[in-house]
Parts: C-alpha cells; structure tokens; sequence
C-alpha cells in the first residue's frame, strides 16, 4: 500500500513497467529519489553524481543547457533553447578584430581580438599604421606621414622633410613665385619662368630689350635701337643701322658723320643758308642774281634772267603775267537793264504796256532784272544774263582805249560774282573818252517820250564805236545794228559806272522773224514786231517805228548801271 502511495505521488510507474528515464532505479526507503548517486531515479531528469565539470546535469538532476535559461551560476555562456543564444559562427562586422568561437553548446563564444599588426589586405589599419605600411590603410592629411598621393604633410614641422610650404620665394626676378594648395596636403610651389615683357617687375626676360622692359638695360650691339642710342651696331641693313659715312645727295646741305663706329653714330645734314657762286647750290632766299647756281624762277618775286616782271603770279590781271608784262583788264558788269523806248505791249483785254507793268506775271525791265541779278533754276551756278564791258587798259585820261564787250559766265550770287569769258560772244570795241558834255544821246525823232524818260551819260564819259550783236532781253534775244554802249566813269580809276546807255536799231524785217519763244505767257509764239507799236498787229494805235540810212524798224535806248568785278579770261 505505501509503495503505491509512493508511486502515486511520484506518479512513476509500480509493478514492474519500465521508466521513460535512462537507467531508472528504485527510490529510496521513502520511496524518493536520491540525486547524486549517478543514477537516475523516478522525478530526475539526470544523475552525473553532481559532478562540478559537467554543466548539463544540475544538482538537482536537471538538465541545464537547453532548458531556455541561461545560468551564468551554471557556468552558462548561452542556452541553445533560446534562439540564436549560441553562436555557431563569429563576424561582428569589423575588419579590425579577429573573430574566433570558442566552445560549443551552452559554453560557445565569440572571441574578438583587436587587430595591432599592420597587414596588407586584411582589410584593416590598425591604430598608428598608415598607408605606407599597410595599404589598407588610406592615405591622410595631416598625419605626420607623407603618404601615396600626397606631395606633403601638414602635421610634419616646417624645415623637416615632408613638410608643406606656407609660401615661396626663390629669389629670382624672372620667375613668378606661386603657392599651389597652400594649407593642404597637395601644397607645392611653381616657379613659372617670365617669358613676356613687363615695366617694373624687376625681370629682363630672354628676347626682352630696354624699349619694351625698363627692367632691361640699354645694350649697344643687340640689334634693337634703344632709349638714348641713334642706331645699334648689330644692325645690318635697313632702319636703325649704324651710318659709316654721310651723304644726302643734297647739294644744299653739309653732311657730317658723328660717334662712328658707336650706337650714338649719326648723320648730320646742315642746311646751306648763304649764297656763294659754284657749290652747286641754291639755297632758301638766294636767286639767280646772287647766285649763279640759282635759276631765274618766275614767281620768286625778283626779276631775272630774261623776265619782263616778276609778281609773285598771285594775279593774272594785275599787269605782270607769267612774269612777262601785259596789259591790265578791268571788267564793268551791268547789274540792272531797263528798255526805255520802244515800250512793248500785248493785246489782252485791251492794250496792255508789259515794258514795266506786269501783265500775267511778266514785264519786260522785271524779267530783265531777275536774269541779271540771280541765277534761275539751272544747275550751273550762274547769273543768267551778264553783260561785261573790259577795258585793257582802264585809261581814263586817254582819248581812246580798247574796251571788249562780253556776254560773260558770271557766278552767284551777285554779291560776290566773279566773272569770265566763258562761252559767250565778244565784241572788240574802241571806247572814246570825254571830260565833259554827253557821250551818247537818243537820236532825234526817235523816241516817244515814254516815262521814265531815257538817261544821258555826261563826262567823264566814254562812247564805243558802232557794232553789231545780239542782246537777250528778258528772254527774247534782238539782234541790234549800229549799237553802241556808253556810260559815266565813277571815280579815278573808276569803281563803278552809271547812267549807262545801251542803243541799236533793229530792222521790221528782223523784228518779224524774231519769235518770242513760248514759254512766255500771252506773247509766247509772236514775232517781236507784234509787240512794238507800229507792227504788224500790234495794238497801239500809234507808231514807234523809225528808219536808220533808208531801212524803216525800230531803234532801241536801253540804260544801265555797271559794277567792277573780277576778271579772267
């Protein structure tokens, strides 16, 4: 009965069944198990005999590894119940350890030795390796160690080896002294060679001279003309070489040769001032009669050799010509014309006079002033009508004198004409001169009394010869026989001339083919004779006709005033 008691407390089995346990024997008289007797009695798990290396069996006969606890009294290092408890392998992930495991079961370890030995390759660089003696170790600054890559250290004290320099200078001129990454360990220093030329640097670079590098000194005898030199010795051909003689080709300087065979070796051509007979020259100021090198020149102002006169040339007219005399012109231009008799007229509502009252536009005197006094609108800067009288000489005081009568090319504006033969036609005249009493007057009976009444010129005076031509009266030229110009001289020599009287006769058979060109209004087209009183269906009532040695027409009295302009031919 105890003994069942005992098998059911202990909940072993009784009668003769065999324990699950290993090696199961009987409990003790009280029916309990006896830990310790190496024998694994009912309610063990293990029996070692308690003995203290064995840390799988308890002193309780239980099993410690495995059992989810780790009994560090037990001598546990881990417990292969818990889940990656115990290592079965050792990398913690460091290239500088060692990784071993040590034991197995509940006693296995990782042991991680600190790597201390420089190693190539082993991944690691240990305290106080570098790259130079481990290359995993990479390269860095400011280690004390000039490693791969570096061209210096900035932990190595200045003036030791491997030190980085903090500026450079080497003392020369020309070099251009630089620091290249200064404060790194990449810090070097580049001496670049001065190759351009510069003022003020201190360098005279190769190929560099005084003129392009003040820094250079003056040389004689590098081939470059420099500053305080006139040539250089090294020079051979051309600008800048030095002369060994002197000769300008110039009869009229002195040629000298200064410093020879120096680079202040120059020429010097002395001009020859004064005139002397032989040297071959003919120096500033000299002349023919002085000198016999000279050669008479005409314009020089002095007569020599066969000159009839010598003026400087400055002006054709002023007697002296191309250094021969000639006679001396003075020109009279008209500056106004006026028809005093006959007067014209036009048949348009009525009668109309158009001799100095505009009709249309036009009248006869106005039309003749405007192409006296302006230039109309061609384009060739000319007065329209000039008429020019040319005395040569102006003599005044002389019974007769040669005048010409010009129909000019005068510019404008009038003001300031300067006047020339031009294209026009020329009458050569004699004018006859006159102290006193009229030089010219209108015939008798051969003139109407028209108003204004026609001018007189008294002396002193002058009248031409009789003479044939053809004026431009406002347009409409008249051919006029027997003319003859006359006018009062204004001063002596005279400035000026007034009372100017211009007369001729024109024939009626001339005055009939004398058309009226068509661009004047009302009387474009008509023949002259149609105008003047007395034509052919001219409208006055009245005749203004005369007759000159048989031949009927009409004579014509027209007055000017005359200026004196410049003249050339």
């Amino acid at each position: 009965m105890r003994a069942f008691v005992v098998c059911v407390l202990f909940a072993v089995a009784c009668g003769g069944s065999k324990s699950s346990e290993p090696d199961a024997s009987p409990v003790d008289a009280l029916g309990q198990a006896v830990c310790g007797n190496n024998k694994v009695e009912t309610g063990e798990q293990c029996d070692d005999g308690n003995s203290e290396t064995d840390l799988v069996c308890d002193s309780s006969c239980h099993f410690t590894c495995g059992n989810g606890v780790v009994d560090s009294a037990a001598g546990e290092k881990c417990d292969t119940g818990l889940s990656g408890s115990c290592p079965t392998s050792c990398d913690d992930g460091m290239a500088c350890t060692t990784d071993t495991l040590s034991g197995s079961d509940c006693q296995a370890e990782c042991i991680n030795t600190p790597i201390v030995v420089p190693m190539d390759g082993d991944g690691c660089c240990p305290t106080g390796a570098n790259a130079n003696t481990d290359n995993d170790c990479s390269p860095t600054c400011n280690n004390g160690v000039v490693e791969s890559g570096e061209l210096c250290d900035t932990a190595i004290a200045a003036g030791d080896p491997g030190a980085c320099p903090t500026s450079c200078v080497d003392s020369d001129a020309c070099t251009t002294d630089t620091l290249l990454s200064g404060g790194t360990c990449q810090a070097a220093c580049m001496h670049t060679t001065i190759t351009q030329p510069q003022n003020g640097d201190g360098c005279c670079p190769q190929g560099a001279n005084h003129n392009t590098d003040t820094d250079c000194s003056v040389t004689c005898g590098n081939g470059v003309v420099e500053t305080g030199e006139t040539c250089d010795t090294a020079i051979q051909n051309g600008t800048g070489k030095c002369p060994t003689s002197c000769n300008d080709n110039d009869t009229c300087t002195t040629d000298t040769l200064s410093s020879a065979g120096t680079c202040q070796a120059k020429c010097t051509f002395t001009a020859i001032t004064m005139p002397k007979n032989g040297d071959g020259c003919c120096p500033a100021g000299a002349n023919a009669n002085n000198d016999n090198d000279c050669q008479p020149v005409c314009g020089n102002k002095v007569v020599e050799g066969t000159e009839q006169c010598d003026d400087g040339n400055t002006d054709p007219n002023d007697g002296c010509d191309m250094c021969k005399t000639v006679v001396l012109a003075t020109a009279f231009r008209f500056s106004d014309l006026d028809l005093r008799d006959p007067h014209v007229f036009v048949n348009f509502i009525g009668c109309r006079d158009v001799t100095d009252t505009q009709l249309a536009g036009f009248a006869v005197n106005s039309a003749l002033q405007t192409s006296i006094q302006t230039d109309g609108n061609d384009a060739d800067t000319l007065l329209d009508l000039s008429i020019v009288l040319v005395f040569r000489p102006l003599s005044q005081n002389d019974p007769t004198s040669p005048v010409e009568v010009h129909f000019a090319d005068c510019t404008s504006p009038m003001s300031s004409t300067m006047c020339s033969t031009g294209t026009g036609t020329t009458q050569m005249l004699t004018a006859t001169n006159m102290s006193a009493g009229q030089c010219l007057s209108a015939i008798a009976g051969t003139t109407h009394g028209y108003t204004p009444a026609i001018t007189n010129p008294t002396g002193p005076c002058f009248v031409t010869t009789p003479s044939t031509f053809t004026i431009n009266l406002g347009g409409i030229p008249i051919t006029l026989h027997d003319a003859r110009i006359a006018a009062t001289y204004v001063g002596t020599p005279a400035t000026s001339l007034t009372n100017g009287l211009l007369m001729g006769f024109i024939s009626e058979a001339d005055a009939d083919t004398t058309i009226i060109p068509n661009t004047f209004p009302l009387v474009g087209g008509k023949p002259l004779s149609e105008l003047l009183a007395g034509g052919k269906n001219a409208c006055p009532s009245y005749s203004d006709k005369d007759t000159n040695n048989g031949v009927v027409g009409w004579w014509f009295y027209l007055n000017f005033p005359a200026a004196k302009v410049p003249w050339t031919d």
